[in-house]
């Protein structure tokens, strides 16, 4: 049975486990260089200080994780959130993603925050149809926002307004 549940200190390994795969095998990050268990620790602990994460857990072990995040740094941007969701990489298109991120959501919207942004590398249909699912719609496209594997890759962004009021 999955459970979904804040984002404990104990989680870390296996987040950085997650998220590494991806660094070393997948376009989806532009992090070229696996991340160290201090890097990421450093993240959670700045992205505490106002956004919440989540992971889903199978058997005692991480399967996913989704977080919001500054989106910009100007204080008019303070309450719009940059999303991000992970699946380990065996677990994906299984139905981890809807339960995982929609508990973000809710979150960022109890929270009073109002716009959601995610960006995401194309082509990924899986990540697209997720936000469509979940409300966020289409707005735009970098072309060659970045370089990973000797190829340029597009960046796509979706956002989602939250029915909070300033």
């Amino acid at each position: 049975m999955i459970i979904i549940r804040r984002y404990q200190e104990k989680d870390l390994p296996q987040i950085v486990d997650i998220i590494n795969y991806y660094v070393k095998n997948d376009a989806c990050i532009f992090q070229i260089e696996p991340y160290t268990y201090q890097e990421f620790e450093n993240k959670f602990k700045d992205i505490l200080s106002t956004y919440p994460i989540f992971v889903s857990e199978l058997d005692n072990k991480i399967v996913g994780f989704a977080y919001g995040s500054k989106w910009r740094d100007k204080p008019a941007y303070a309450q719009s959130v940059e999303t991000t969701i992970y699946i380990h990489h065996k677990f994906n298109h299984q139905g981890l993603g809807e339960p995982l991120y929609q508990r973000l959501l809710d979150s960022l919207n109890e929270r009073k925050f109002h716009l959601l942004v995610a960006g995401m590398t194309l082509p990924n249909n899986g990540s697209k149809k997720l936000h469509e699912k979940l409300g966020f719609e289409y707005v735009g496209k970098f072309k060659h926002a970045g370089m990973k594997f000797g190829q340029w890759h597009d960046v796509g962004f979706w956002q989602k307004l939250l029915n909070s009021q300033p």
